[in-house]
């Protein structure tokens, strides 16, 4: 995917056109649909709600829980979204939402 995330809401878009082209139910996890749920403020400060680690770090990405997650390199959860990632079959693709996210979180998370 070519755009880049200029705010918030534009990453709320993203991710829910991710788990929504894929058929994902993350309303089922402990954490369900988070980033729907948190304010801006809530999102680059706090912790996934019900899991209780933090969603990530501002400027950098290579240390967010969140990217982590995303492309299979925490050492604390499986690769997600569950329950058979990744999912680079549709548009936006699984590694289209990390290199997204990546960037949106390394240039500290514009809104």
């Amino acid at each position: 995917m070519q755009n880049s995330i200029k705010n918030y809401k534009e990453l709320q878009i993203l991710l829910n056109s991710f788990v929504g082209v894929n058929s994902l139910s993350p309303g089922i996890a402990p954490h369900g649909v988070f980033w729907n749920t948190l304010t801006y403020d809530q999102f680059v400060t706090g912790n996934v709600p019900n899991i209780g680690v933090p969603i990530l770090v501002k400027g950098n990405s290579a240390e967010s829980n969140l990217v982590q997650v995303l492309d299979g390199t925490s050492t604390q959860f499986p690769q997600m979204p569950q329950p058979s990632p990744p999912y680079n079959a549709n548009s936006p693709s699984q590694d289209d939402v990390i290199n997204q996210v990546s960037a949106w979180i390394d240039a500290n998370c514009p809104n």
